[in-house]
Formats: structure tokens, C-alpha cells, sequence
């Protein structure tokens, strides 16, 4: 079951099937998934993510979360731990917002929900970030979330017939909450904001 997660300005709820035309509606547009998955061509591609979201809360334990406003149940972004492994107490986390929501802090609002719920709720001990390594809007968040960068995995991936470095940034559970972790020193990471 993924809980439902609430702030000053947002709903997170687990999507639905009827979710389908608004998660289209942002998954399609190319500029809003430049440094995404492909934009998606037809609505029934909307549908097959929702369902395969699904399918990967059952097989690795994933958790997505559609984002909705207060007072408008309508998914205008997606976020969430594409996979968690609780062995080691780790997730990676993934998170896309429809443009005309751009710039309002609000991805950052809802970060720092699911942030809470993963250090808090499912006791992670680390949670990784895979951004472009040219994303500068996604990795001033996430440094401004607390995160800072691991490293770099160069040429990871190809579009448009060109290579793509990914910027590896991490939050660990000492940095979340120092008083809980005095013994492990956060001092020892050079990129640390």
C-alpha cells in the first residue's frame, strides 16, 4: 500500500487508471522530458505506465506517487523511489513535473515529503538521485534539498545520437538527521554544499 502524503500545498496520491490523459498530458511534452524517459506518442502508453508503475511496487518495491494541488485531484507531476532495496536500506528516486508548474518550488515541496517518508516511515539509510549532468535546474534542488554529488556515470546513456553524462547525487541518513547519526561524521564528503 503507498500512503498517501500531504503538504502546505500538495497531495500525493497513488495513481489510478483514470489518471491516464494527465499523465499524458505532461509525459508527452518533449521539452518537460528532455532529460526524461521519451515522451510518450499516445495515451494508452499513459495507461501501460501507470500499470507498470504498479508492477514495480510488487517486484522491487517501488513507490510513485502522483502530484496533485490541494482542491485539484489532477496529476500535474510524478515522483517517487523507482526501486528500493531494503537490504540495504537504499531507494532511487525519480521525479518529473508538468512545465506550466515550473519554478514554484513545488517539486522541492513534494521531495521533501517523500524524503520524509523514506528516512522516517521506511528507515532508508541512503537515497540516490540520477540527474543530466547539464540539468542545472535539477541539481540546484537537489543540493538546495540537501543532497550532494557522488559522482558522475559518463556517456550513460544516448539520445538523439549523442551521449549523455549522469550526475549521481545522494542524501544519506546522517545528513537527513544528524542528531540521530552523531557517530557518522558528514564532514567527510568534499562535495557536501
Amino acid at each position: 500500500m503507498i500512503t498517501v502524503l500531504e503538504t502546505e500545498r500538495l497531495v500525493l496520491r497513488p495513481l489510478v487508471a483514470s489518471d491516464a490523459t494527465a499523465l499524458f498530458a505532461f509525459r508527452s511534452d518533449p521539452i518537460e522530458q528532455r532529460w526524461n524517459d521519451a515522451p510518450l506518442t499516445e495515451e494508452s502508453q499513459a495507461g501501460e505506465l501507470i500499470d507498470r508503475l504498479a508492477a514495480e511496487h510488487h517486484t522491487v518495491g517501488a513507490l510513485h506517487w502522483g502530484l496533485t494541488l490541494h482542491g485539484d485531484d489532477t496529476v500535474r507531476g510524478l515522483l517517487g523511489y523507482n526501486e528500493v532495496v531494503a537490504s540495504d536500506a537504499r531507494a532511487a528516486l525519480g521525479y518529473d513535473l508538468a512545465r506550466p508548474l515550473w519554478g514554484r518550488g513545488l517539486m522541492s515541496e513534494a521531495l521533501r515529503a517523500v524524503l520524509d517518508h523514506g528516512f522516517d516511515d521506511l528507515q532508508l539509510n541512503r537515497v540516490e538521485a540520477h540527474t543530466n549532468d547539464v540539468n542545472a535546474p535539477s541539481i540546484r534542488m537537489l543540493r538546495r534539498l540537501g543532497f550532494w554529488r557522488e559522482g558522475t556515470f559518463h556517456e550513460r546513456f544516448r539520445e538523439n545520437g549523442e551521449y549523455h553524462d549522469v550526475a549521481l547525487f545522494v542524501m544519506l541518513a546522517r545528513d537527513r538527521h544528524p542528531h540521530r547519526h552523531p557517530d557518522r561524521h558528514p564532514d567527510r564528503h568534499p562535495d557536501r554544499p
